[in-house]
């Protein structure tokens, strides 16, 4: 069973409570530059760099050595050009002497609609990834996708260059060789990584989808892993983590999205319980968080005990029960 946090405070008092290389994973997209001022306490893209690198002691400190941190951070557009705040940030963290790997973009392919007389309108953001040290954690086999039906006929017929390894033109080293790939199903994705957006905010100005931590936490963690996002907001890398059994810790300064997080997550471990290797309906959350005043175990537990689950949920979980009780039986 997985482990789940929940801390409301200032990021960086809640993890002088962990020690030492505690976190396999770091993924977090902290509140932009001037954006939800209603929401959150409003940063100017010049005092930006400063801000998030007061975090970065207690980061440094909680992540493993071969861990990884992913930073999903968006550019601000400024009287019709965008102020490269985000760069002037990474290259901050560079100089702290953290290992900036590679730059995935997020595409979003239902951005929202609009008209710019200078630009075209936003359908990517960063998110950076980086390390530690130059070796670290990586699952490559847990995110690749499928070769795609081109192949069949790309690689049914190869003749001329094709049917040997082919160098580069410039000599640089580097070459293919398409032979390589006859018979593969599944091969490495690129470094975008397409989630659509979620359509309502759920209690949330800008809710994280899904799609998008788990892609990051099934490519730098492993089962049972510890994962953490310092600014947690709805609590979509809590859901993902936990789908993907793996332990979690969410922290997030302000309460009213402290109650979000714990209803979200409620909600979905009322509707997808574990089973354990007879089929016993379990608990995903074994353990209370190490903040003990905002500890979502008791308030999970009361409530699942208290609240029955719909019609539709409550079949869900019988299908699950069955199906899981079948295939012990026929093992």
């Amino acid at each position: 069973m997985n482990k789940l946090n929940i801390d409301h405070g200032d990021t960086r008092k809640e993890l002088a409570k962990y020690p030492d290389g505690y976190f396999n994973l770091i993924i977090t997209s902290p509140p932009y530059a001037d954006a939800r001022k209603n929401h959150y306490d409003s940063i100017s893209p010049d005092n930006f760099p400063d801000f998030i690198l007061s975090f970065h002691d207690q980061f440094w400190r909680v992540l493993a050595e071969d861990g990884s941190f992913v930073l999903n951070i968006k550019d601000k557009v400024i009287d019709g050009v965008r102020n490269r705040y985000v760069w002037k940030t990474i290259m901050a963290f560079a100089e702290k002497g953290w290992k900036c790997v590679d730059d995935y973009l997020w595409i979003k392919p239902n951005a929202m609609p609009g008209y710019w007389p200078n630009r075209l309108r936003d359908e990517w953001e960063y998110c950076f990834h980086m390390t530690k040290n130059n070796k670290f954690a990586m699952y490559q086999d847990a995110v690749k996708k499928p070769m795609g039906e081109w192949a069949e006929k790309r690689l049914a017929k190869l003749n001329g260059k094709s049917a040997i390894r082919h160098n580069s033109e410039n000599n640089s080293g580097f070459g293919r060789d398409l032979r390589k790939w006859i018979g593969k199903d599944w091969v490495l994705p690129g470094n975008t990584v397409c989630v659509p957006l979620i359509g309502k905010n759920m209690g949330h100005p800008a809710v994280f989808p899904v799609g998008l931590p788990d892609f990051f936490i099934k490519l730098f963690s492993k089962e049972n892993d510890n994962i953490l996002d310092p600014f947690a907001g709805s609590g979509s890398t809590g859901l993902s983590a936990l789908r993907l059994n793996r332990n979690v810790t969410l922290i997030e300064t302000k309460e009213e999205y402290i109650k979000v997080i714990k209803e979200r997550l409620h909600e979905y471990i009322i509707q997808y319980s574990m089973f354990d290797s007879s089929g016993k309906e379990t608990t995903m959350v074994s353990e209370p968080s190490l903040n003990k005043p905002y500890s979502v175990l008791k308030h999970v537990r009361r409530k699942a005990v208290n609240r029955k689950p719909s019609s539709r949920k409550q079949k869900a979980v019988d299908t699950k029960i069955k199906e899981k009780k079948r295939k012990t039986a026929s093992s």
